[in-house]
C-alpha cells in the first residue's frame, strides 16, 4: 500500500484506507463516508490530511474523529485544526487516558454512540488496557472489521533495520499476527478477551480485516484464520 494516499476497500462502497508512519512503524487510517457528506475518520494520521482534503475538497458535512485506543491519537490535532467542528470519540477507558494527554471533550463510545448506518456497529473488546474500539461495517453481504491493535498483518518484514529487528523480536511480522506487546502489555485480561473474541468470530466473523498496523486482509476463510490465531496465541 502506497503511503500518504487513500485507497478504496474492495466490496465496501465509501470506505478508504491510508497508511502513515509513526516512529519506525506503519499505521492505518480509515475514512468512512457514512452518508451524503458525513464522515468517520478512524485513527487519523496527520500526513494523510492533505491527501484527504485534495480528494474531497467539497466537504461541508459532519466529521467524527475516532481514536480506536489510547495510543492512536498523534494525528488528531492536525485534523482538529483543519476541521474545528469535528467531534472526538473513543472508548471510556481510552478517553480517560487521552484526556490526561490534553484531549478534552471526547465523546465516549459507550455513552454517545457514533452516528453510523443501522447495519453497522461499534464493539468494545473487554480486557484491553488501552481501551480498543472496533468498527463492524456490513455492505454487499460482506462484513468488515476495523480492529486497531488487536491484530497485525504486515506482508513482510521491514527494510528499516530497527523496525525489522523489533518485528522479529516481538513476533509482529510477516502475516496475520498477535504480537508479544499485545499479548503481554495491551491485553491485560487475556482469558476474558479470548472468550469474547472467539464468540464474536463465531457470531459475526469478518470477510475483510483492517488492522491498525499492516495490510488489509481479504478472504472467505478470514474468520477461521483469526479463530485459529486466537486459540494458538491466547
Amino acid at each position: 500500500m502506497k503511503r500518504n494516499e487513500w485507497h478504496p476497500i474492495k466490496d465496501c462502497d465509501d470506505l478508504w484506507v491510508g497508511q502513515y508512519i509513526v516512529p519506525n512503524f506503519a499505521a492505518n487510517s480509515v475514512a468512512y463516508r457514512v452518508r451524503d457528506n458525513d464522515w468517520i475518520i478512524v485513527s487519523p494520521g496527520a500526513s494523510l490530511l492533505r491527501a484527504w482534503q485534495e480528494k474531497w475538497p467539497d466537504f461541508k458535512g459532519k466529521m467524527q474523529l475516532v481514536m480506536p485506543n489510547a495510543y492512536h491519537y498523534m494525528g488528531v490535532a492536525a485534523w482538529q485544526q483543519a476541521f474545528p467542528q469535528a467531534t472526538l470519540h473513543a472508548s471510556q477507558k481510552a478517553a480517560a487516558r487521552l484526556e490526561k494527554k490534553g484531549l478534552p471533550g471526547i465523546f465516549t463510545l459507550e455513552d454517545s454512540p457514533l452516528d453510523l448506518p443501522d447495519c453497522d456497529a461499534v464493539l468494545i473488546p473487554p480486557g484491553h488496557r488501552g481501551g480498543d474500539a472496533w468498527l463492524v461495517i456490513n455492505q454487499k453481504n460482506k462484513r468488515l472489521w476495523i480492529t486497531c491493535d488487536s491484530f497485525l498483518n504486515y506482508d513482510r518484514l521491514s527494510n528499516q533495520p530497527v523496525a525489522r529487528a523489533l518485528q522479529r523480536l516481538l513476533g509482529t511480522a510477516p502475516g496475520l499476527r498477535i504480537g508479544e506487546v499485545i499479548r503481554w502489555f495491551i491485553i491485560d485480561e487475556r482469558r476474558t478477551f479470548k472468550h469474547w473474541v472467539l464468540a464474536k468470530l463465531q457470531e459475526q466473523g469478518p470477510h475483510t480485516l483492517i488492522p491498525g498496523h499492516g495490510e488489509v486482509h481479504y478472504g472467505p476463510q478470514l474468520a477461521e484464520e483469526l479463530t485459529a490465531l486466537v486459540k494458538k496465541r491466547l
